[in-house]
């Protein structure tokens, strides 16, 4: 499927492509803390290694990955990816990530999660959408709900965190045509 671009007052988000993945790329997913709340914080990926996964969404019949871009810079601020997509029951995931520390708590990933769930719902047809986050994550948690996700459930001692702590997880939702 050709995805064309979801803009918002702020923000572009564009089908990420190869090209995408530079140096500046690389700097956040090796960032710990900008992968504190990830399971990507496990291993240290090579330029190559971001490019294989950028390329195998852009390969996927059911998952999209976009880069989220600030429309007034193009200053390439992050990445949101949706899926994989279940068909059958019209459903899938989002996970984001803002990889420059300067755009955090601007609400820019409240209005990226916003921007793509819209277009899941009305391009896709899709009927709901969920999300995982750390429960410490108060900045994610607080951006899924703003753009309407609320907490359906929480996992006990789920994760590990960078402190070597076990914590909880929540898992998040968002139906169609709900507020």
């Amino acid at each position: 499927m050709i995805v064309n671009d979801i803009r918002t007052g702020r923000l572009v988000l564009s089908a990420l492509d190869v090209d995408s993945v530079t140096e500046r790329y690389l700097n956040w997913m090796t960032n710990p803390r900008v992968t504190e709340f990830t399971e990507s914080r496990f291993s240290m990926p090579t330029l190559d290694d971001l490019r294989e996964f950028v390329r195998r969404c852009r390969e996927s019949a059911d998952s999209y990955l976009f880069a989220i871009v600030i429309a007034e810079s193009k200053e390439h601020v992050g990445n949101i990816k949706l899926g994989p997509v279940n068909a059958h029951h019209r459903r899938a995931a989002i996970g984001i990530i803002i990889g420059e520390e300067g755009a955090w708590g601007k609400g820019i990933a409240t209005e990226a999660v916003g921007a793509l769930s819209a277009w899941a719902f009305e391009t896709l047809g899709l009927e709901k959408l969920i999300a995982g986050v750390y429960a410490s994550n108060v900045g994610s948690l607080r951006a899924f709900e703003k753009a309407g996700f609320s907490i359906e459930g929480r996992q006990v001692s789920e994760v590990v965190q960078h402190d070597g702590q076990r914590a909880d997880s929540l898992i998040l939702g968002k139906v169609r045509n709900q507020s």
